[in-house]
């Protein structure tokens, strides 16, 4: 399997992959650095790859820019049959706000649910993470519900005492003596899928 778009390929992931991975820059902005690639060393990265590829209810994908630089993965976790899968994505600090990332949901979406077949497509994602939430509802995601979590990442609590976060606070509240954090559960059927791409071509 290989996904050729007008700038992203999307394939399998391969263990030299992680090399790539390991590269990327962490992000500045303490708003996304929750979403860093795990700074564990190679061995563990091996481990937790081999153990990943195993799983028969998960899949992972490379995503490589124009210059066949790994930029980013994608994840597909909680396989049910060909009913429904859950999805992940991250792009590295370098190549984010470049489209990267919804040209190749895009790419993926055609695919998952042509040729996998797939019927449903679910994700979760923070509230807080505005980015993110804007990209999956211009590809057709709709919010199907809420949940909050723990917001016990270093990063939340950055979110929660900065003034120039304050427009956030609004996704945290107070549990007891702990904070949690709004997460979206969202998802996109292979009707609206197709529904939307007509819509897009015109035809």
């Amino acid at each position: 399997m290989k996904l050729q778009g007008s700038r992203v390929t999307i394939r399998p992931m391969k263990r030299a992959d992680l090399d790539a991975m390991l590269q990327w820059r962490p992000f500045a902005d303490p708003l996304y650095q929750a979403f860093d690639f795990p700074r564990h060393s190679r061995s563990e990265q091996i481990r937790w790859f081999d153990w990943r590829t195993k799983d028969s209810s998960r899949r992972l994908y490379a995503i490589e820019n124009e210059e066949q630089r790994v930029i980013g993965s994608l994840t597909l976790r909680d396989i049910d049959g060909r009913h429904s899968a859950r999805l992940g994505i991250t792009i590295g600090a370098d190549f984010v706000s470049q489209g990267y990332g919804t040209e190749a949901l895009r790419l993926f979406l055609d695919y998952f649910f042509g040729t996998m077949g797939f019927a449903q497509m679910i994700l979760d994602v923070a509230a807080t993470n505005l980015r993110a939430v804007r990209a999956y509802r211009a590809v057709g995601f709709r919010e199907v519900g809420r949940h909050y979590r723990p917001a016990s990442h270093s990063t939340f609590q950055t979110l929660r005492r900065e003034p120039r976060y304050r427009h956030l606070r609004r996704f945290f509240k107070r549990q007891g003596a702990l904070y949690q954090v709004l997460f979206y559960d969202m998802a996109l059927t292979r009707e609206e899928w197709w529904s939307l791409s007509q819509d897009r071509t015109g035809s």
